[in-house]
């Protein structure tokens, strides 16, 4: 295959080994022949009950937000027919595959950390499984054509993962605009999770009424106590 024939090619979907270390792309790139069939994308949330379990009232608690997970169905194609004639084994594609998604580094000693790109989608990421259907074989028995699966989960690092449960944390002190109509226990219950609080922080902002909240006021939400 030659580099005019090649440029023939729809690269879009693109798999991208990356450097742990500095996050740049340190080995060749996987560059999926057809676009994807289906790119599926889940997101789960942790909930937690504290209440007795005969309390029909109990209320779900917050814990998390897992990494995101997707799933992506590629073909594969060694035929030419749909791609102008240009000829790509199917073999030799599964091994670029592989190289790029999860063949273990001698240095690292363990599989690439990725970034996935497919038009305005782009996920760090690492494979957690691929599944290979082999669906056409030549005369000698072999594939030339099979349907690819695989999934993924999104990565953050730790730097990161670490300041985004800071934020979000009732450990830390966050600063609210009251908006109209907006109720002192109930922006209280937003930040603890528990209304109760609303007396405390009334004091610590000096409010002489919290009933009637003002309008484009900077209330403080301090760290609480936990016993």
């Amino acid at each position: 295959m030659d580099a005019q024939s090649a440029l023939k090619l729809p690269f879009n979907f693109k798999i991208i080994p990356v450097s742990p270390t500095t996050g740049l792309p340190n080995n060749i790139p996987f560059l999926a022949m057809f676009n994807p069939e289906n790119l599926s994308i889940t997101e789960s949330l942790k909930w937690s009950r504290d209440e007795p379990a005969a309390n029909a009232g109990a209320e779900a608690l917050y814990q998390g937000t897992e990494p995101r997970s997707f799933t992506v169905e590629l073909t594969l194609d060694g035929t030419g027919v749909n791609t102008n004639g240009v000829k790509i084994p199917v073999t030799a594609q599964v091994l670029l595959f592989r190289a790029a998604t999860s063949i273990v580094d001698s240095t690292d000693h363990h599989p690439p950390l990725l970034i996935v790109q497919y038009g305005l989608f782009i996920c760090k990421c690492v494979m957690t499984s691929s599944t290979v259907n082999y669906t056409m074989f030549d005369l000698a028995g072999l594939p030339i054509r099979a349907k690819l699966t695989a999934s993924f989960t999104e990565r953050t690092p730790k730097s990161l993962g670490g300041l985004l449960s800071m934020l979000s944390s009732p450990d830390m002190t966050h600063r609210v605009e009251v908006k109209e109509y907006d109720l002192l226990p109930l922006l209280t219950h937003n930040i603890y999770k528990n209304q109760h609080y609303y007396l405390q922080v009334a004091k610590v902002n000096k409010l002489k009424n919290f009933r009637k909240l003002e309008a484009g006021t900077v209330l403080s939400f301090p760290p609480i106590a936990k016993k």
